[in-house]
């Protein structure tokens, strides 16, 4: 017979994840207009960075992690600021590896003749997956 105690348990474990997985896309959404309107303003605003679309994206996947650690932090996770510069190293690792994977594709599916700002798009759906699961997991952990 099923403990009704583990069951509740693991409901419970389940539903919190779901609630952390729609807050965190909630702070990825936020910071995705965020990424995206720095990334627009970068190269659609001057020739310079119209030319260098690679380094613009990195610049506003950077600022954009800022935001998102801050967010995370307190709203999605609900820690204090307690420990925050040991997760705060955790997260800028997850999210270092996040913008190689941004850049990496962004740059095979431009070099495929994709759109940039759909290639972006792209990018961002996979890192928000490889975020979440890594941030849970290792930064936030429970």
């Amino acid at each position: 017979m099923k403990n009704p105690l583990r069951g509740f348990l693991e409901w419970w474990r389940c539903r919190r994840t779901a609630v952390q997985f729609l807050r965190f896309s909630v702070v990825g959404g936020v910071n995705f207009l965020l990424d995206n309107g720095i990334y627009v303003l970068l190269t659609r605003g001057t020739v310079f960075w119209s030319e260098r679309i690679l380094s613009a994206a990195a610049i506003s996947f950077v600022l954009s992690v800022i935001s998102s650690f801050v967010l995370n932090t307190f709203w999605t996770f609900s820690c204090d600021a307690a420990g925050w510069h040991r997760r705060m190293g955790k997260f800028f690792a997850v999210a270092t590896g996040g913008l190689a994977i941004n850049i990496l594709i962004i740059h095979l599916l431009v070099s495929l003749g994709v759109y940039d700002l759909i290639a972006k798009i792209a990018a961002t759906a996979v890192v928000l997956v490889w975020n979440f699961i890594l941030q849970k997991k290792w930064t936030f952990r429970d």
